[in-house]
Parts: structure tokens; C-alpha cells; sequence
């Protein structure tokens, strides 16, 4: 809470288990001794309507918090659940739904349970599918994730253990649910949390299956000594490289009309880790793509990079054309897709442009037209190849006119921006046109001491 840039308005995401009510109680004696009660709190309840028992589950946290003046708000996850999936669609139906509420009541910040214990499933089942240094997953999730370039999240027990917080509801006499769910083997999470040999009875909160990261580049531990150290270490290690690649970028590139990336060559004698980070966020932001490349394909760059010659390759959806005087990314002009939007409707367009029609006729987006005229005059001190390659990988809509609104898209931190590449993200959001990111509601600077 000392953290907190104040005044604020939060939305607590309580579903009733141990962890979501060891918050709502945390922040309310919180709250209650604040001198100048300059933050407000609302409790959010999503219920997922996939047991019988999640309505009065719902209805429960809304006792507690009348008793504790709290106001509260239940959303329910209404239509027909997938046959598959139900984890990921259950995921995202509860940040919808959280987000919507942050909206309506003009929330700073959405907090969640999230704990030590939740982090280190989460690593475990990172670990699992890839343990390769270059999975910026091992380093946990982020203590503030930003969704949706609208709303924080933020995760403040991260660092703590889910005995401590059932230990504190014990002490103040507080009960919780044990959602039946948490039991079941059929979800990756269950399975996770078992092998790591857990305490019977410390399942985590809300749909076992449900992931409890945000970003697929987030990170952390679960451990209060030695596992605690390296997870910390983990997470300042991961904020290191990306803003180190920040620098980097500030240095060496520029980019034309967001579609053209020259990084000069001066920048290729750069630490190889940061020059590879770099590279890869930047290619998932050319080529519209909402994750990084395999680090099989980023050493496949950066090998030909390393070899010092003139040439091309392609990864991720980018060219990669290394010239004398500098390395040039764009987007190959492969699959670019042709859409119809109608008086009023927006649409993303290839994972690079969000584009708004808000004229009363309908219009067609599709890849612009490679006239070398048109490219030299776009891009004037760039080689001819290079500049017709860029043309063509450009929006074209037909019948534009004042009233189409066209903004670039920085994948991969559209949907989720973890903390951690906060620096990154702005500088290449500064590059690249898009609007500036909502500033996080914590004091960095105290953060960071």
C-alpha cells in the first residue's frame, strides 16, 4: 500500500477462496488505517457459472463485504462454455469481466490474490515445456501487468506464501471456499501443484485450470529463502535485459512510418543477449505478432547476423536485410489479409494496425501496391528493394477518407504488458507512433530502491 501512487480507486478481485479473501482483508484494515482514507476499494466477484454452488459462492463475498462497508459488484460469465479449453476461455472471460467493472467505476487498478505458491506453479509449468534460458517465463509474473493498454493489475502477495495468508484468516477468525475444482488432475495446474508436493489442503483460488498469468512473458518463485532470492533475482535479471535492449534501441534504430526498422550496425556490436531480446520483441512488433520467437529462430537471426555478410533471411513474419550500413527489418508481404469494415466498425488488421471506420460507408483494408514511385518518395534514403517491400506491407484502404483512424499496434504488449518491459515498450511505442502507455499506479522509484 505504501506503494501506492495515491489518491486511488482499486477493484479487488475477490472469488471467496483463501487467497482473494486474505486480500480483501489485508486492504481493508489497510485502508481503515490510512490518516486520510485517500483510497477507495471495490470488491468484483466473477462468477464463472460452471458449478452449481459459484452463484451463492458470489452471494457469500457480498455478505462479507457488507459487513465490512465495502462496496461490491458480481459479474456472471453468461452464454455457452467451450468443450475444450475451458481454462483459457474461463481466464479470459474473468479479465473481461474485471475489466468492464474497472470501467464502469473508474478504477486506477484491478489487485488480484495471486501468491509465492501461484508463481512457482506457474514457473514449474514453464519449466516444462521449455527450460531454455531464453524463456523470459521462468522469471515469474509481474508484480503490475498493464491489460489491454487501459487498466494495471496489479499482484501485491506474490512473494507470499499461501500458509501465511490462511494462517492470518485463521487468527482473525475468517473462513473461505475450497473451490472442488483445485482437486482435479484433469488441469495442468492441479497436476503442477501436486508434483511439487504442496501441503494437502493449499489449492489455489478460483478455477484450478485457469492459468494465473496474464502475459506468456512473465515470471517468479514460490519458496520464502533460497527460492525467494533466486525468483527476485529472476525478475531484476529479466528488467535488466529489457531495458538494457531499451537503450540499446534509443542508440541505434529508427523506424519509418512504423513498418521499416534500420538498426545501424554500430548497434550489432552490442551484448548478444540484449541484441537478441531486442530483435525478438522487435520482430513480433513488425510482423504483428501478439508472442516472441522460438529461441531456436532467434539464434537462427542471430547467427546470420554474427556472420557479417550481406543478405536476407526470414523469421517470425520479418525480413531480416542485412546491407553495408545497416540491418533493415520489415514485414514480409506473405498472407497480408484483405478485410471489408462497415460505417462504424473497427478492426485489427494483420496484428500491426487498429483501424477504426468511423465514416457512414463501408471501406477495404488490404496491403498497399510495391510502385517504386510511390516507395521512393515514402522512403527517400532507403535502397529501392527495401523501400518497395515496405509500400507493399502498408495499409491501403480504399475510400479513405478524414473520418478513417488509423493506429499502429505494438505487439507483443497489445493485450498484457508486464512491469517488467515497461521501458522497452515505451521506447519502441515512441518509435513507432503509437500512443503512450498509461502510467502504472505504484511509485517506481521506491520500487526500485
Amino acid at each position: 500500500m505504501t506503494l501506492l501512487v495515491r489518491p486511488a480507486r482499486l477493484v479487488l478481485a475477490v472469488s471467496g477462496g483463501s487467497d482473494s479473501v486474505g486480500l480483501l482483508m489485508t486492504f481493508a484494515d489497510h485502508v481503515k488505517a490510512l490518516p486520510d482514507r485517500d483510497v477507495d476499494l471495490v470488491v468484483a466477484t466473477i462468477d464463472h457459472a460452471l458449478r452449481p454452488a459459484s452463484a451463492q459462492e458470489a452471494l457469500d463475498v457480498g455478505l462479507l463485504c457488507a459487513e465490512l462497508g465495502i462496496p461490491h459488484v458480481i459479474r456472471r460469465w453468461e452464454g455457452d462454455k467451450p468443450k475444450s479449453g475451458i481454462s483459457a476461455a474461463a481466464r479470459e472471460a474473468r479479465y473481461r469481466l474485471l475489466m468492464e467493472i474497472a470501467d464502469t467505476v473508474g478504477a486506477d487498478a484491478i489487485v488480484t490474490g495471486h501468491t509465492a505458491d501461484d508463481q512457482a506453479e506457474t514457473i514449474a509449468m514453464r519449466a516444462s515445456r521449455n527450460a531454455s534460458p531464453d524463456n523470459r517465463g521462468l522469471s515469474g509474473m509481474a508484480e503490475a501487468v498493464l491489460v489491454d493498454g487501459r487498466r494495471w493489475l496489479l499482484r501485491p502477495f506474490l512473494s507470499t506464501p499461501r500458509a501465511d495468508i490462511r494462517r492470518m484468516l485463521t487468527e482473525k477468525g475468517r473462513g473461505w471456499i475450497d473451490d472442488p475444482s483445485n482437486e482435479d488432475r484433469h488441469y495442468e495446474r492441479v497436476r503442477m501443484r501436486q508434483a511439487l508436493a504442496l501441503p494437502a489442503g493449499l489449492a489455489a483460488d478460483g478455477m484450478a485450470g485457469a492459468e494465473t498469468d496474464c502475459d506468456r512473458g512473465e515470471g517468479g518463485n514460490r519458496d520464502n529463502g533460497a527460492g525467494e532470492t533466486g525468483a527476485v533475482d529472476a525478475m531484476a535479471r529479466r528488467a535488466s535485459l529489457s531495458d538494457k535492449a531499451a537503450e540499446l534501441a534509443e542508440r541505434h534504430l529508427t523506424i519509418l512510418h512504423g513498418v521499416l526498422a534500420r538498426f545501424d550496425i554500430a548497434g550489432l556490436n552490442a551484448e548478444p543477449d540484449v541484441r537478441r531480446h531486442l530483435f525478438s520483441v522487435l520482430a513480433a512488433v513488425l510482423g504483428g505478432q501478439p508472442h516472441l520467437m522460438a529461441a531456436r529462430t532467434v539464434t537462427r537471426v542471430s547467427a546470420f547476423v554474427d556472420g557479417g555478410l550481406a543478405g536476407r533471411i526470414t523469421a517470425g513474419r520479418v525480413i531480416f536485410d542485412r546491407r553495408r550500413d545497416a540491418l533493415y527489418l520489415q514485414r514480409e508481404s506473405r498472407d497480408l489479409p484483405m478485410i471489408s469494415l462497415e460505417a462504424g466498425e473497427a478492426a485489427l488488421w494483420d496484428g500491426r494496425y487498429r483501424i477504426h471506420n468511423l465514416s457512414s460507408a463501408s471501406v477495404t483494408v488490404g496491403p498497399g501496391v510495391a510502385e517504386r514511385a510511390v516507395a521512393m518518395a515514402e522512403f527517400p534514403d532507403v535502397p529501392p528493394a527495401i523501400a518497395m517491400r515496405a509500400v507493399a506491407v502498408m495499409p491501403s484502404i480504399e475510400g479513405k477518407n478524414e473520418h478513417i483512424r488509423v493506429r499502429p499496434v505494438l505487439q507483443p504488449f497489445d493485450r498484457f504488458l508486464p512491469l517488467f518491459d515497461l521501458k522497452l515498450a515505451g521506447t519502441l511505442a515512441e518509435l513507432i507512433g503509437c500512443d503512450v502507455f498509461v502510467a502504472p499506479p505504484i511509485k517506481l522509484s521506491a520500487r526500485k530502491s
